[in-house]
């Protein structure tokens, strides 16, 4: 399946997006994070910066949160893998401190 990302700011400049594929490299702890939100996260390179979206797709944030103009965000964006690697063992802690995220620790 091909993905196609959204900016509703620059629509044609979405097209210059390319997806990323998860480094094998990440630790333990991202990559549970990535399988527990498989289906639900993709990580593209656009623009200089790495976004991770979810499944709307969105690269770039819009919208002021009025009907007329619904706001949207990507979940995530920055510099470096290794930015994106931090990310992600973040949420892996917070989801263990709280300790009731449905299917966070199923193995």
């Amino acid at each position: 399946m091909s993905l196609i990302p959204i900016d509703m700011n620059d629509r044609l400049g979405a097209l210059t997006a390319i997806e990323v594929p998860y480094p094998e490299s990440f630790s333990e702890r991202a990559w549970k994070v990535i399988h527990y939100m498989d289906g639900a996260m993709y990580l593209f390179f656009y623009k200089g910066k790495y976004v991770a979206t979810d499944e709307s797709l969105y690269l770039t944030e819009h919208g002021d949160g009025s009907r007329e103009a619904p706001f949207g965000a990507p979940r995530w964006t920055g510099d470096s893998l290794e930015e994106f690697e931090h990310w992600l063992e973040g949420l892996a802690d917070f989801y263990d401190e709280e300790g009731d995220i449905p299917g966070w620790g199923e193995e």
